[in-house]
């Protein structure tokens, strides 16, 4: 294990949050912290702690921009923005000028069905992305390697439907463990608790066989560019979104 990345709740609620990031460290860890930016002292209290440490933070709305503004400009964190339906072009614009360290868009997730008309299916997110900011050469994009593996960096994740249970595992403060974050709270695909349970039991469950195992892309739109790259998208969507883990990522429908 070599990069433990700390996400929502809000890490820097937590009292220990630099207690936990500097053991973290010294343990040879990699540090990631995605923040929403609401306490910027403690932001910088994290940085401070070395540059194994990367602080990203969520802009997606002008009141976030105006109150981080400063501190991108001076502290040059990772910037992320959702990018889908509405997304204010604009905003990003701006952000880009403030030169934060690095900037990503983000595919949305989506938890309900309410919440699909604020989505654009993968192979659009992709084309608008390089359409409209890739001229700036510190953009990126954000998606779950269940649409395009990154086989260069993680070569394993070429045959399997996604990265759960191959290069990411997702543990709660309780410490119970699941094949991603999207899937905490599911009792079916809890995997035990890394307090309790020996890792290499965790590491062995049957639930995470299925993430393991890609037959090919079950999706119909056939004429996507990416169809023959694609492993289908996120199961933790599938299973949300229609009942079927199995299914294509229904944001492409």
């Amino acid at each position: 294990m070599k990069t433990l990345d700390i996400i929502g709740g809000e890490p820097t609620l937590h009292a220990d949050i630099v207690r936990f990031v500097r053991e973290a460290k010294q343990r040879g860890l990699h540090v990631n912290i995605s923040s929403n930016g609401t306490n910027i002292e403690i932001l910088k209290d994290i940085q401070r702690v070395g540059d194994e440490i990367t602080v990203g933070i969520s802009i997606n709305d002008r009141d976030t921009f105006n109150h981080l503004k400063k501190f991108v400009l001076e502290s040059k964190p990772i910037v992320k923005t959702l990018y889908g339906l509405g997304t204010d072009l604009t905003l990003i614009t701006d952000i880009l000028q403030l030169h934060p360290k690095n900037f990503f868009l983000i595919y949305r997730d989506v938890m309900g069905n309410d919440e699909l008309h604020a989505v654009i299916p993968f192979f659009r997110f992709m084309s608008s992305a390089q359409q409209k900011f890739y001229a700036a050469s510190n953009i990126s994009t954000v998606y779950c390697s269940g649409f395009l593996p990154d086989k260069e960096r993680h070569p394993e994740l070429a045959t399997v439907r996604c990265p759960a249970g191959t290069t990411k595992l997702g543990v709660m403060p309780d410490g119970s463990v699941y094949p991603c974050n999207l899937f905490f709270g599911r009792k079916e695909f809890s995997l035990g608790n890394i307090l309790h349970d020996a890792f290499d039991r965790i590491w062995r469950h049957r639930a995470l066989g299925f993430f393991r195992t890609f037959a090919g892309n079950r999706c119909p739109h056939k004429s996507c560019e990416f169809h023959m790259q694609c492993h289908g998208g996120c199961p933790a969507h599938a299973l949300f979104l229609t009942g079927d883990i199995a299914a294509p990522d229904p944001r492409c429908s």
